[in-house]
């Protein structure tokens, strides 16, 4: 299983799906793989989905922090979407929770914006 995909989409919105674990044997290559992205879309958002993430280290949590760099570089917007209860208490503990929003997990990101309410 690939750790990460890349989705870039018309509304100028950079998906990252994590997947599986963000640890040490594989941080290094997500993060170049999201900043690269980041550098060669120039998305004006990057959405961030871990619902598909088992667990997060230290190094995972750094390829957070460093993809919320890479956005703020290009003044883009930064989210998470869809943490598992212990993700999200790491995020909240390490503070990650308060440098930028963390959404509950909904519809899949590929799926596309939420219908505008009538």
């Amino acid at each position: 299983m690939t750790p990460v995909s890349i989705d870039p989409r018309d509304d100028g919105v950079l998906d990252v799906i994590l997947r599986g674990e963000i640890d040490y044997t594989n941080a290094a290559p997500v993060t170049q793989t999201v900043t690269d992205a980041v550098d060669r879309v120039r998305p004006v958002a990057v959405r961030v989905d871990l619902t598909e993430v088992t667990f997060l280290d230290s190094s995972g949590i750094g390829v957070l922090i460093t993809g919320m760099k890479a956005a703020r570089e290009i003044a883009a917007e930064y989210r998470v979407r869809g943490p598992n209860p212990k993700v999200l208490d790491q995020l909240r503990i390490t503070g990650l929770a308060e440098l930028f929003p963390v959404e509950p997990a909904g519809p899949p990101a590929a799926a596309g914006p939420p219908a505008a309410a009538g």
